[in-house]
């Protein structure tokens, strides 16, 4: 079994985790557009290949699936779920299994206002969500909505270029900084997050929940699992909607009995090593759905209590053959 980690990044962790449920002669493959990826210290071969935005990538990717005769695909970076989802069929005719979305599912997800009309219309609620400032400023006139509101990149990942606006002065210079932004309502509540994985068929396997603790440009740092039914229920209704496959990472705010959305990441996100260390174990499900196992449903299945921390840890020295092991395929 060979594993391409599609744009790996820093989840070096999570090839540590498929590493251990992976025979002796299976591999995984690494890529990114720059050498300096420290994920590929994870992996048992490394490509360079060209920006996601290339018209070259999706070429470079096929040749390098043929190349390593490539079982399964992952991404870790939304832009790039986005781009190969719409190549999901011709990755099955290749024999290769895509634990990734297909294009119309990564498509509602990737864009904010499109999550958000999914959202409504399937009766789960979700951060109000504006295109047009006039409308914006219209509803926190008349009080349906108020400051602090979030404006953001419609098309948008890692909290890059979130600003929140206080006044309708702070508003328009943000909402104007750049193109392509949305105006999004402050969620009132407890932020809590969950991690969730669907098989093949786009079935919930899958649901573990978690309270963030601090987050940085993104990138969850510290988190903590905890078990409410209510929580996997609205998991389980949200995954069963979206009918998507393989792992999934979703931002929430809980305030009494009511939970709302506030983003979809469709990927292993940055907090899911804590639903690992509380037994979810990802990895171990997906490597039995590409091996065409029966994968049997683990819905709230996880230890409570279980704590998260990430720590940073230096890779390089005068002995490293780090860069010697990349190759370049751009």
């Amino acid at each position: 079994m060979n594993l391409l980690f599609s744009c790996i990044g820093k989840r070096g962790y999570i090839a540590d985790y498929f590493r251990t449920h992976l025979e002796k002669n299976d591999r995984i493959i690494g890529t990114s557009n720059t050498k300096w990826t420290p994920g590929f210290a994870h992996c048992d071969k490394s490509y360079l290949l060209p920006d996601i935005v290339s018209p070259e990538y999706i070429p470079k990717v096929m040749e390098l699936c043929k190349l390593e005769a490539i079982t399964g695909i992952l991404s870790f970076y939304d832009p790039d779920v986005v781009k190969l989802s719409k190549h999901f069929n011709e990755f099955i005719k290749m024999g290769i299994t895509p634990v990734i979305p297909k294009a119309e599912i990564a498509e509602i997800c990737f864009d904010k206002y499109k999550t958000f009309q999914f959202l409504r219309a399937h009766n789960i609620k979700t951060a109000k969500t504006y295109l047009d400032i006039s409308q914006a400023l219209i509803d926190i006139k008349s009080g349906a909505i108020s400051f602090p509101v979030f404006v953001k990149p419609r098309r948008g990942f890692g909290s890059m270029l979130t600003f929140k606006a206080f006044n309708e002065r702070e508003l328009t210079a943000f909402f104007n900084y750049a193109p392509g932004m949305i105006i999004q309502e402050e969620l009132e509540g407890e932020a809590i997050n969950f991690d969730m994985l669907n098989d093949l068929n786009g079935n919930v396997i899958s649901v573990i929940s978690w309270r963030k603790f601090l987050s940085r440009m993104g990138e969850t740092e510290q988190s903590q699992t905890f078990f409410d039914k209510s929580v996997i229920d609205f998991g389980i209704k949200l995954g069963n909607t979206l009918n998507h496959i393989g792992p999934l990472d979703a931002d929430l705010f809980q305030k009494g009995g009511t939970i709302s959305v506030l983003e979809i990441n469709l990927r292993f996100g940055g907090g899911y090593p804590v639903s690992h260390l509380a037994g979810a174990d990802f990895p171990r499900k997906i490597i039995k759905m590409l091996k065409g196992e029966e994968v049997l449903q683990e819905i709230g299945n996880f230890t409570e209590g279980v704590i998260m921390m990430k720590d940073n840890k230096v890779i390089g020295g005068p002995e490293s053959t780090y860069f010697e092991k990349i190759i370049n395929k751009r």
